[in-house]
């Protein structure tokens, strides 16, 4: 099913921007909405998935562990991988920019800066503890659902015996909802033609040529991170083949380029991650986890935006300046949703963090979403790297032997 339905996917996308643009030329504005309200309907399906998704599995990982200690190692090794592949995929996206110089010569664009909520490390804080748990699932604040799932985990698996009907709950909604991210796939590749078909529709071609240079430095970073940096990790730190590995989680990397939401891809990758053999407890919780929290993609992309504001505006960074720039991006990615152009909303607390014009980020959105799509792509191919790292460093057997260990 993997192998046949990346290559539905694929071929749903190419003839969605064959399409989108051949509707821009001839000027066929209904057919364009109707293939986007095609593709609306099937991103909202996925997101609909996503909460119960999300609570179920990473609230039945942390209670089927064997006890706290395992929890606390599962969630030590998951998190330092998170941290330290952020910081890499930032210290790649910094050096790239200052080299390359996107925005040196550029003119200042007279677009009109989008009206965007500052964002705040204090309110980034509170927000990982709902006042209101109920309002936290309606509205999807990711934070608050991953702070809700572990601490129901936690409580169920200290409670043991006691626990057990919320347990076989919370492992029927999994199964129902699995039944549902079935459904959904078996239509992925007409819901990715109806995007494709509007995405098309509205950017063509010409509207990427001004910014190039910069697009090129976003995505040579990524390419970096994701074709090297990624891969060298689970080479050494996994120990397996990594492009062997990768070749069951393709469905997943479609989807996520395509709808530029790791949120909505979530349900592809668990499914993609257990047909790879990866362990139920590693899958259940770096997935969902990683999900908010890793986001590789969007950090070196905010780091790299910051400076080439800069650069338009003629500003000069000092190291200390940049350095802050490291940190933000870092806290900002993880603050990100996992939606498309999830990251303009945190951009704001990049550039607020070393004085940035908050109009500047007017001069990235013609391309923001032609962006979104690589960098989400890097965000859950780093998931799908994390999980087979921290299976290795819990030294879990895996449930199905796809990819053989170096020396096998």
């Amino acid at each position: 099913m993997g192998g046949s339905l990346a290559v539905r996917i694929l071929i749903g996308f190419v003839a969605g921007i064959c399409v989108g643009l051949a509707f821009k030329s001839l000027g066929w504005q209904p057919p364009i909405e109707l293939s986007g309200l095609l593709g609306d309907l099937f991103l909202r399906a996925l997101r609909m998935v996503v909460i119960p998704l999300i609570f179920s599995s990473l609230a039945l990982s942390v209670a089927q562990l064997s006890d706290i200690a395992r929890l606390s190692r599962l969630s030590c090794w998951t998190v330092v991988y998170y941290l330290v592949t952020n910081a890499i995929a930032v210290m790649i996206g910094l050096a790239l920019v200052n080299v390359i110089q996107p925005g040196s010569g550029l003119p200042i664009g007279d677009g009109k800066p989008p009206q965007l909520p500052p964002l705040q490390l204090k309110t980034l804080v509170l927000n990982i503890i709902p006042a209101n748990p109920i309002e936290a699932l309606a509205k999807g604040e990711m934070l608050a659902l991953i702070f809700l799932s572990l601490l129901t985990g936690a409580a169920l698996l200290s409670a043991k015996d006691v626990g057990e009907p919320i347990q076989r709950l919370l492992n029927s909604v999994l199964q129902v909802t699995m039944v549902v991210v079935h459904w959904l796939l078996s239509v992925a590749p007409v819901g990715v033609f109806g995007l494709a078909v509007r995405l098309a529709a509205e950017f063509g071609l010409a509207v990427f040529l001004p910014l190039t240079k910069y697009a090129f430095t976003v995505i040579l970073g990524l390419a970096i991170h994701g074709l090297f940096a990624l891969p060298v990790l689970a080479l050494l730190f996994a120990r397996v083949h990594p492009f062997g590995y990768l070749r069951h989680f393709m469905p997943a990397l479609l989807t996520a380029f395509s709808t530029s939401s790791s949120s909505a891809t979530l349900p592809v990758t668990l499914e993609c991650a257990e047909r790879a053999g990866v362990h139920s407890e590693v899958r259940n919780f770096v997935l969902p986890l990683g999900t908010t929290i890793n986001m590789d993609g969007t950090a070196l992309y905010e780091a790299v935006a910051a400076c080439f504001v800069a650069q338009v505006y003629g500003i000069h960074l000092s190291f200390t300046q940049q350095l802050l720039i490291f940190i933000t991006a870092n806290l900002a990615a993880i603050g990100a949703a996992g939606i498309p152009a999830g990251g303009l909303v945190t951009m704001p607390f990049v550039f607020q963090s070393v004085g940035l014009p908050l109009k500047g980020i007017a001069l990235i959105l013609p391309i923001d979403r032609f962006l979104d799509m690589f960098r989400t792509t890097i965000n859950v191919l780093g998931d799908i790297i994390g999980c087979s790292v921290v299976q290795r460093a819990m030294n879990f057997e895996k449930q199905s032997s796809v990819e053989a260990p170096l020396g096998a």
